[in-house]
């Protein structure tokens, strides 16, 4: 007996060690969730798993192999050859999410067959002979936020085989020689919000019935119309080469008015001038025909000195025509101190995918009336920024900017950004804007929004509309007096502290009723803590029904819907007692969730404490048998 005892402790031993020898030693790949398997190159993936590194993979990438399976690329990037191979492959598994993967060089890049319910989201795909992303006889799929490029041939999306009741949204796709979005006897496919232009093929080609969409982009459609108009809601933009249009800086005008050099003050930039050193205002300058200013260098301010830059024909916008300053892919540039008016949008940041700007600043402005005062869709804005990180925007006043249309980028928000990680938006006053005061769209994260005053504006105050707005900081600011929302959460992981959200009415143009804090589509895990929400004309807290992971105390609210604060006090507001909604420590609240601190296994804890567990029970046998 002891020496089997003897041998069962080695086989433990020896197993413990080989744990320990393969978490220490993975090599790139995706590492299960489960197991901890290492998944590269050609191997099927039976579990959620997450990439670690690049993988580039000469013959093939990852072969799908179960259900309700994730992948997640983390921001990594798996590689291909270019010739017969998919990045991703799926036969006949239901499920299954594709997330945040740089996918290159194979000739498919995500090829589903036989499959239902799954969801490809925020990837970028450049791709070979075959198509970006092709559904071959799958149903109810959703395929959202993917930047899809490149295209030797083939298309960027391609439905085929009775793809039916598909839904494609907030992608962005431009080929060289393919279609953009192919639908073949296909039909009921769902399109919104999706950006194709410049396919060579055709943008959107359709071979079916019931496909429909709205608030698309696109310029050339084969048997498609989006239902708010003909071919899409939106245009392609026409493609403008400003430094072949455009005056040498400096040498437009021989006017003494304008923004004069730091370093030549002979140098006098004027209306439409690329500015390419800083420079400081001596005067207010009027523009009646295109940009104010075109920044054409890095680091560099622009000292609006009090002055004003007065684009004097407002209401002229078909969609962002002429900014009062504009800025396309330049990093470390400051505007301040400035007073822009009448143009379509008063400043633009105009960053791309693959040309992103950084560390961009305004301060201490005033932007007020820009945008279109007519009827039709816009995309005019007092602050629009594209692509832009790591910038703040402070100090401001930005009111009265208007636009129209109600889809995902129409025209009159105050402050309006689409995609961008890392900003901060702070000691604002964001009023009397058409649509929303700050707004939000593309999966924008880690973005901070503190100690603004955002009120009286159409359709909200701060509205993280897209739902992948995720991971902000939402804190110490006044949202109030709003029609529609206070401040509206679309994503995940948001922290909401410190805010007011009072007083928010109906009425609004957009449909929305007058709500202080409301958590809808996947606002999944957010966090409120110590909000004012109170006086709203319809609810104060609402939140979509089965999201989970709304967690909250010491929020003051009365009337809610689906909300419940953690916190068990009353709160004192204005005289008047107002009842935090709170739990009872009741039988309905598991004491896993009352009690006990969560905690974290490994694959490798869960290994060991099972083998420690079966040690003591034959041990114990063992024991037994002896005695």
């Amino acid at each position: 007996m002891v020496f089997i005892v003897k041998r069962f402790y080695i086989v433990v031993v020896s197993l413990m060690i080989y744990s320990i020898f393969m978490v220490g030693n993975g090599s790139a790949g995706c590492i299960g969730e489960i197991t901890g398997t290492d998944y590269g190159c050609g191997d099927t993936v039976i579990e959620s798993c997450t990439f670690n590194e690049n993988l580039r993979c000469p013959n093939g990438g990852l072969i799908i192999g179960a259900d309700g399976i994730i992948i997640n690329g983390n921001g990594y990037t798996l590689v291909g050859t270019g010739s017969g191979q998919e990045g991703i492959y799926n036969e006949n598994c239901n499920d299954v999410t594709i997330k945040n993967i740089n996918i290159r060089e194979f000739c498919f890049g995500i090829y589903f067959t036989g499959v239902n319910n799954c969801s490809i989201i925020n990837n970028s795909i450049s791709y070979g002979t075959g198509s970006g992303i092709w559904l071959h006889s799958s149903l109810y799929n959703e395929i959202i936020g993917n930047r899809i490029y490149h295209g030797d041939e083939g298309h960027g999306i391609l439905l085929s085989s009775f793809s039916h009741r598909n839904t494609l949204e907030s992608n962005n796709i431009t080929t060289l020689n393919g279609m953009g979005i192919c639908i073949e006897e296909s039909d009921g496919t769902r399109l919104f919000c999706n950006y194709i232009c410049n396919n060579k093929q055709g943008d959107i080609v359709v071979n079916g019935s019931e496909n429909r969409g709205v608030n698309n982009t696109c310029g050339i459609t084969d048997n498609y119309n989006d239902t708010q108009g003909t071919l899409c809601t939106y245009s392609c933009p026409s493609s403008m080469d400003f430094t072949d249009e455009r005056p040498i800086s400096g040498e437009k005008s021989d006017s003494s008015c304008g923004c004069v050099s730091d370093k030549d003050p002979s140098k006098i930039f004027g209306c439409g001038d690329i500015v390419n050193e800083s420079c400081t205002f001596n005067c207010n300058l009027e523009c009646e025909k295109g940009h104010g200013l075109i920044i054409g260098a890095n680091n560099i301010t622009v000292d609006g000195n009090g002055y004003t830059l007065d684009g004097l024909l407002v209401g002229t916008c078909v969609l962002d025509e002429r900014s009062g300053i504009y800025n396309k892919g330049y990093d470390d540039f400051t505007v301040k101190d400035l007073e822009i008016k009448n143009f379509c949008n008063g400043i633009y940041f105009e960053g791309e995918i693959k040309d992103t700007i950084y560390q961009n600043t305004i301060d201490s402005c005033n932007i007020h009336h820009n945008g279109n005062t007519g009827s039709g869709d816009t995309q005019t804005h007092g602050i629009k920024m594209r692509y832009v990180y790591n910038s703040t925007i402070s100090s401001n006043e930005v009111h009265h900017n208007l636009g129209s249309g109600d889809g995902c980028e129409n025209g009159g928000n105050g402050i309006f950004f689409y995609a961008g990680d890392y900003n901060l938006i702070t000691n604002n006053t964001v009023s009397e804007n058409t649509k929303a005061g700050i707004f939000t769209k593309m999966k924008p994260k880690y973005n901070n929004i503190s100690s603004n005053i955002v009120k009286e504006n159409g359709q909200g105050g701060i509205v993280l509309r897209c739902k992948l707005s995720s991971l902000f900081i939402i804190e110490n600011n006044i949202a109030s007096d709003n029609k529609g929302v206070g401040i509206y959460v679309g994503g995940e992981g948001n922290t909401l502290k410190n805010n007011t959200a009072m007083n928010n009415k109906n009425g609004s143009d957009y449909g929305w009723s007058g709500t202080g804090i409301w958590m809808d589509r996947e606002a999944y895990n957010t966090t409120l803590i110590s909000n004012n929400v109170t006086g709203n004309d319809y609810m104060d807290m609402k939140v979509k029904e089965g999201l989970i992971g709304i967690e909250g105390s010491n929020n003051t609210y009365e009337k809610s819907s689906k909300y419940e604060d953690n916190s068990r006090q009353s709160e004192i507001i204005e005289g008047k007692k107002v009842e935090c909604k709170s739990n009872n420590w009741s039988n309905d609240i598991t004491p896993e969730r009352s009690v006990l601190p969560s905690v974290n296994i490994t694959p490798f804890m869960a290994t060991f404490l099972i083998l420690l567990l079966l040690m003591f029970v034959f041990f114990g046998y063992l024991q037994g048998k002896k005695n």
